[in-house]
């Protein structure tokens, strides 16, 4: 693909939204270019720590299918419990409550497609493992999943049907009542501090659909229902209640994905792969995202060594569809030599691998350069001066497409850009238009 510049004369500021005006004595002008762009695919990406999971299964046309568990555990959060602390008077009290039965309540905040009615099914079951609060769990590692103990299968509509309440087993119920008789009963335990058997979300085989459930909602919790032994008392029920999340808990979602017979049948780990349209998407769900490249910029930089540049602006134009919310929160991740990027590059060495805001390079404090939908609602504007500030900066000093943050000691090449969701639990996703990634750059030439 051939890029060419294409300068515009435009009359006034409100044409660019900044405060200069073309023509006038300060010698300013604009160039825009439309950046080449492909679909590459990303495997294994963080899914943990972000207080929600996803279950069900999907069938994209355009994508292929994909299936998802979700793995969380519970904690103690208030309620009475069976029996009272052992003591010297008291060494070995008796249950005073028995358990009628254990519901666990999930509430969903999204669900694919997101119009019409659908069909989901899933179960929940007991982990044999247990999730570690320490470790980093990627999407493609896939749980030990031991007992069934509920099940969830009905038709849903998918705006309003947001509730799904499943009572579990009575073998489960009877096992989770017995270990908290254990914890209440024994001086040397804290129910505060106690662990449970960690639970999974998994897709039945007819399930149509994927919903987002969201761990730290009011609604999501894990009650056990009791009533008191003595039969004497009569029409009493106890709640406890457990939440569904802890800072010393850990969740996270496992995400099988199939794309046989779809348009990206055939994509490859890190490879760029073209589809007919020349569309491009960014797609959590499907682990698939878009890189385009800044060497268009090489020839202007070599070509223009004597400016300012007042103005940059990354626009990306996108293509409306039904069954999927449109995803706006998206990074930029400089690519590697290997086509790859540094996934962990939020939390560590985060200026030499994002691209942040003008904010972010000023106050020298991690914030991602982020997007904002166009007032027309067909473009995702993110606002990026001062990286191409400095872009072109390097450029001068070394006649390369070279970057170095605010905190590094070296400098990298940069030719790609790779766009990445902060969280790929997402059902949103973006397909952008053929074409439809442009650089707007706003400059000043300054005279000998």
């Amino acid at each position: 693909m051939i890029l060419i510049p294409v300068f515009f004369g435009c009359d006034t500021q409100e044409d660019l939204g900044i405060k200069y005006e073309l023509g006038s004595n300060a010698n300013v002008k604009f160039v825009e270019f439309t950046l080449p762009a492909s679909n590459i695919y990303l495997d294994s990406l963080r899914t943990d720590g972000e207080n929600r999971v996803l279950v069900g299964h999907y069938q994209d046309p355009l994508t292929g299918s994909v299936t998802a568990e979700g793995y969380f555990q519970f904690f103690y959060e208030k309620g009475p419990l069976p029996r009272e602390k052992s003591s010297d008077d008291t060494p070995n009290p008796a249950d005073t409550l028995e358990v009628d039965s254990v519901v666990l309540i999930l509430e969903s905040t999204g669900v694919v497609p997101q119009r019409g009615s659908s069909f989901q099914e899933f179960t929940i079951n007991e982990l044999t493992d247990t999730l570690k609060t320490s470790a980093i769990y990627l999407s493609n590692l896939k749980q030990n999943i031991g007992e069934e103990v509920g099940s969830y299968s009905n038709s849903i509509n998918v705006v309003l049907d947001t509730v799904f309440r499943v009572k579990l087993s009575d073998s489960f119920s009877q096992s989770l009542n017995n270990r908290l008789s254990d914890i209440a009963g024994d001086a040397d335990q804290s129910i505060f501090t106690s662990s449970f058997t960690n639970l999974g979300l998994v897709a039945g085989s007819n399930s149509q659909s994927i919903a987002s459930i969201s761990l730290v909602s009011d609604t999501s919790r894990l009650i056990v229902y009791s009533s008191p032994v003595n039969p004497g008392i009569k029409d009493t029920t106890y709640l406890t209640y457990f939440t569904l999340v802890s800072n010393s808990g850990k969740n996270y979602t496992f995400l099988n994905r199939d794309r046989s017979g779809s348009a990206f049948d055939g994509i490859q780990e890190k490879e760029n792969y073209d589809l007919q349209s020349n569309q491009t998407i960014i797609d959590p769900l499907s682990g698939l995202s878009t890189a385009f490249s800044l060497e268009a910029l090489d020839d202007f930089f070599e070509n223009n060594r004597r400016i300012l540049i007042n103005n940059a602006t990354l626009s990306f134009e996108i293509t409306a569809e039904d069954n999927r919310d449109t995803l706006i929160n998206f990074m930029n991740y400089l690519r590697k030599e290997d086509l790859s990027i540094y996934g962990p590059a939020i939390v560590e060495n985060a200026f030499d691998n994002i691209v942040m805001s003008d904010n972010g390079y000023l106050s020298v404090e991690v914030d991602p350069a982020n997007g904002t939908l166009s007032d027309n609602r067909e473009e995702i504007l993110l606002r990026t001066t001062l990286f191409h500030q400095q872009l072109y900066r390097q450029y001068l000093e070394s006649d390369s497409l070279v970057f170095s943050g605010p905190t590094s000691v070296s400098s990298r090449k940069v030719s790609d850009l790779v766009l990445l969701s902060p969280s790929e639990v997402t059902l949103q996703r973006t397909i952008f238009a053929s074409d439809g990634i442009k650089l707007k750059l706003f400059y000043t030439e300054v005279e000998e």
